[in-house]
């Protein structure tokens, strides 16, 4: 056989099983993050949120289903935070570990964000389906301190009047971006 039909079988077979581990950490995950999947937050929204939200060296940035950790690596790299991004899918976790190899205060934790103590946090950033909302929206009046932000993408949280709501330019359908400060 020539080579180049080995080459298109070697790269063909490499992108399925990459796609068939996908599917699978995607399946596994399935009962904790109620059928939310792993979507990367546009740069263009990163970009507003994190204009509108200035914070300052030593504040800490929580990122509740971080993802590729885009956000904590965009926060840190503008105002030199401390940034901790939850991650349950083991692909997007990795991910996540790779990209930001040499960040030093940016941690990334492969564990459920509703067993987490969030009373340090400054800045809490979520882009989760509207049923969790409901049941963040108290976990975050129970645990968030006074002054805390908290952003969301998408989708309004429950029992927060939002202080600002952006519509970035650049994202899709100008989807909004809430942005929330606890009393």
């Amino acid at each position: 056989m020539p080579a180049w039909i080995w080459i298109f079988v070697i790269i063909t077979g490499s992108l399925f099983a990459i796609k068939m581990a996908y599917v699978l950490c995607t399946a596994m995950v399935l009962p904790t993050t109620q059928g939310a999947l792993f979507v990367s937050t546009s740069r263009a929204r990163i970009r507003a949120f994190i204009k509108a939200v200035p914070m300052k060296t030593g504040e800490i940035l929580v990122d509740l289903g971080c993802g590729d950790g885009r956000i904590l690596r965009q926060a840190h790299k503008c105002y030199r935070i401390k940034a901790i991004g939850y991650e349950v899918n083991l692909m997007a976790y990795l991910k996540a570990r790779v990209l930001s190899l040499g960040f030093k205060n940016i941690e990334i934790r492969r564990r459920n964000f509703w067993s987490a103590n969030l009373s340090e946090a400054d800045v809490v950033v979520c882009y989760l389906y509207p049923d969790v909302m409901k049941k963040l929206s108290a976990k975050l009046k129970a645990n968030l301190k006074p002054g805390a932000v908290i952003v969301a993408c998408n989708f309004m949280l429950p029992g927060f009047e939002p202080s600002r709501v952006l519509h970035p330019a650049g994202t899709l359908h100008s989807d909004p971006v809430y942005i929330y400060r606890t009393g």
